[in-house]
C-alpha cells in the first residue's frame, strides 16, 4: 500500500495547519453553504404566508387564525424540539443533523404541495395537510438554527469562526426577508397561492 502517496493526496485537500494541529479542509465553504441554503429555504418555508395571509384564508376557505398558526407552529414546537435539537447535535453529530434536516425540510415541502393540488380533491382536508407540511419544516428549524456554532468549531479554525458562524446565522434572516418580499410579489389573489407554494417548496 503506497501510504506516502495517500499522505501526499491528504495533505492536498488539506489546508496547511495552523499552530495547535487543527487540521481544516477546503471543503468546509462546501459545508457551510449548504448549512447556509438549509437554514434560509427553512425560514422561507416558515414565514411563505404570513405577508399573504389574507389571500391565503380566500383560498383554503379559513379564518385568518387558522392561517396564523402557520406560523405560530414554528415557534410552539421549536421549545420542546430545541432541547432535542442540542442533544442530536452532541450525541448523535452534525452530519446526521444536517442530513435530517434536509429530509424534514423536503417532505414537509411534498406534503404542503399536496394541500394545493386540485386534482387530489382534499376539500376540507387541505388545510390539514398544509399544517402538517408546517410542522415537519418546524421540527427541523432547531436543527438548522442550532447548527451555524456546531460547523464553526467542527470545520473552521479559531481565526474563521466567528465570520463562519455569522455567515451560517444570518442565512436565516435572509430566508425571512426573501419570502416577505417574494410572497407578496407572487401572490395578487387567492388563486395565485398554489404558484406561491410551488415557488417557496
Amino acid at each position: 500500500m503506497d501510504v506516502e502517496g495517500a499522505a501526499s493526496r491528504t495533505e492536498e485537500k488539506a489546508d496547511p495547519s495552523p499552530p495547535g494541529g487543527f487540521q481544516v479542509y477546503k471543503r468546509r465553504w462546501l459545508v457551510l453553504a449548504a448549512v447556509c441554503l438549509l437554514n434560509c429555504s427553512n425560514a422561507m418555508l416558515w414565514l411563505s404566508f404570513a405577508p399573504v395571509a389574507d389571500k391565503t384564508a380566500e383560498h383554503f376557505h379559513v379564518s385568518l387564525d387558522t392561517v396564523n398558526w402557520l406560523s405560530l407552529v414554528y415557534l410552539v414546537i421549536s421549545v420542546p424540539f430545541g432541547l432535542v435539537a442540542i442533544w442530536m447535535l452532541d450525541t448523535i453529530g452534525l452530519k446526521c443533523v444536517v442530513i435530517l434536516c434536509a429530509w424534514l425540510n423536503m417532505v414537509g415541502s411534498i406534503v404542503r404541495e399536496l394541500s394545493v393540488i386540485s386534482v387530489l380533491s382534499l376539500g376540507s382536508l387541505n388545510v390539514v395537510y398544509l399544517l402538517v407540511g408546517q410542522c415537519l419544516c418546524a421540527i427541523a428549524q432547531p436543527l438548522v438554527v442550532f447548527a451555524p456554532t456546531k460547523v464553526a468549531a467542527l470545520w473552521f479554525p479559531d481565526h474563521q469562526r466567528a465570520t463562519a458562524n455569522m455567515i451560517a446565522s444570518m442565512s436565516n434572516p435572509l430566508g425571512i426577508l426573501i419570502a416577505n418580499v417574494l410572497s407578496p410579489a407572487l401572490v395578487h389573489e387567492g388563486n395565485d397561492i398554489p404558484l406561491m407554494v410551488n415557488e417557496s417548496k
